[in-house]
């Protein structure tokens, strides 16, 4: 029989506006074991774990480690005690290189490592586990799915006891997925145990010993291995399962592309450190035509967004946006020609943390809108501006007075949806929108860019989920070493399309 390693007991949080996130949760994960953690997003997953890494005071309960009550005042008690949490959003200290990152961890953690040390620790785990690191690069110039890379080999330097995952796969390609799953077996064949947080009922099967589903707050079931069951845990993880079978994407009449929307031509773009990262890309996007583009991590994809959207200047080639050269054009007159940016870091880029709802609506529109610009802001006006946003696309909040950043994952991406489609564009460009939401809120956004589609917006998709973009594009570019070097049409072939991701 294993040996219970972990005890949350009785975990009730209740924040400040009264939202009840864990409602009496009790839960053990044993040494060696892979715990499943299943549930839409808001079901509260994040901050129970957040709790049993000392990030959240919980308003009542225990956590017992070794059979021994323990309190954590900081994520750092967590930490020295043998517990790691990569965060859904892995944030690395800008400023400083990957290994200075690396090492500034080991120190929050009481340990010490010379840098040469570190160098040879981190090639020999990135060599076993198929992790790309470059310990050189700046933190604050790596993709989301690099950083997560990091993350994934601090614990193991840190030889941590207990590992938490919140949405470890969402910035994966499907051959790294299989190679975390891997090292997750390894990690448990050596005896850690991992907490493995998910709103992908297949992720959570493929890889957990045991799932606990969570709903609303509270535990709705507990499966083991020998009994999971797809539609057992998706009558646990929502309320009525008639609305998750009436739930697929609806798809228009055919649509016509009587026009090009955008045209990229020769490409070439530097990456952060003067290298090349963008090498004679040539692409389109027509009117009503969702064009996607895949690849994995750190192949070009956030210099060819960077660029397209103004924040990146190339050293070639040219942009035509909605028939006017925008190659040196500012992010604002882009978006003044139509243009709506949904990037994937949804608090680092496209909301303000401690700001509400309203303000997060109305300074992103005055910031382009010479209509609304003024010193003093009509909050009357704000307020009506922001409730007609959310009529397209609808969120869950308490009221429009509450601060984005206590908003579930899913419903910030709704408010940055609802925000963008509010200025009527003509393109979308959007970056890994589904990222981290559970299966309602990814089909609603979805939904969304295909609704979008066939009123004639043109839509460029970058994603690194290969199963999203075979879903709703009409065609999908792979990108490899910051060049595009293919182009499929339906009916897709998901082995070509990999193997060209990874060639």
């Amino acid at each position: 029989m294993r040996t219970k390693i972990l005890e949350a007991v009785n975990i009730t949080v209740i924040y400040p506006n009264g939202v009840r996130a864990n409602d009496n949760i009790s839960i053990s994960v044993n040494e060696g074991e892979i715990l499943g953690l299943l549930g839409e997003n808001g079901a509260g997953k994040t901050t129970l774990v957040k709790v049993i890494s000392g990030i959240i005071k919980p308003t009542k309960g225990e956590i017992l480690l070794y059979g021994k009550e323990v309190e954590f005042n900081s994520y750092r008690d967590a930490l020295k005690s043998g517990i790691y949490y990569l965060s859904q959003n892995p944030q690395l200290i800008e400023g400083l290189t990957v290994l200075e990152d690396i090492g500034l961890t080991l120190t929050l953690a009481g340990k010490s490592m010379s840098r040469g040390s570190i160098e040879q620790y981190v090639a020999s785990i990135a060599s076993k586990y198929n992790l790309k690191v470059d310990l050189k690069a700046l933190s604050d110039n790596l993709s989301v799915g690099e950083r997560q890379r990091i993350e994934l080999i601090k614990p193991i330097l840190l030889d941590s006891k207990i590992i938490i995952l919140d949405e470890p796969t969402t910035h994966m390609s499907p051959l790294e997925i299989e190679s975390l799953y891997s090292m997750l077996r390894d990690l448990a064949g050596k005896g850690k145990s991992i907490i493995f947080i998910t709103h992908k009922i297949r992720e959570a099967t493929s890889v957990s010993d045991r799932i606990i589903v969570m709903r609303k707050g509270k535990i709705s079931g507990i499966i083991e291995r020998d009994k999971f069951d797809r539609e057992v845990l998706l009558n646990l993880m929502f309320e009525s399962n008639n609305t998750i079978n009436k739930l697929g994407l609806r798809y228009a009449k055919p649509r016509e592309y009587k026009s090009n929307i955008l045209e990229v031509r020769e490409l070439w773009v530097k990456g952060d450190y003067g290298d090349l990262a963008l090498r004679g890309i040539n692409l389109s996007v027509g009117t009503s035509e969702i064009v996607g583009v895949a690849g994995i991590a750190g192949n070009g994809q956030r210099e060819l967004f960077e660029t397209l959207v103004g924040l990146r200047k190339p050293i070639r080639g040219s942009i035509i946006f909605n028939n006017v050269d925008v190659t040196s054009s500012s992010p604002r007159d882009r978006i003044k020609l139509g243009l709506a940016i949904v990037p994937e870091d949804r608090l680092g880029w496209a909301l303000v943390p401690g700001l509400n709802i309203v303000s997060n609506i109305i300074f992103a529109l005055t910031n382009v809108d010479s209509t609304l610009k003024s010193y003093i802001i009509d909050w009357g006006m704000a307020w009506r501006i922001a409730k007609e946003a959310l009529e397209i696309v609808p969120i869950q909040a308490d009221s429009l007075n509450t601060s984005v950043e206590s908003l579930s994952g899913g419903n910030m991406q709704r408010l940055i949806l609802a925000r963008e489609l509010s200025r009527k564009p003509r393109l979308i460009i959007a970056m890994n929108p589904t990222s981290g939401l559970d299966y309602v809120t990814s089909i609603n956004v979805k939904q969304v860019l295909i609704d979008y589609a066939s009123r004639g917006v043109g839509i460029l998709l970058i994603s690194e989920d290969l199963d999203e973009l075979i879903e709703v594009s009409d065609r999908v570019l792979v990108m490899n070493r910051g060049a595009i070097v293919g182009e499929f049409m339906r009916p897709y072939s998901l082995e070509n399309i990999a193997k060209l991701m990874i060639s």
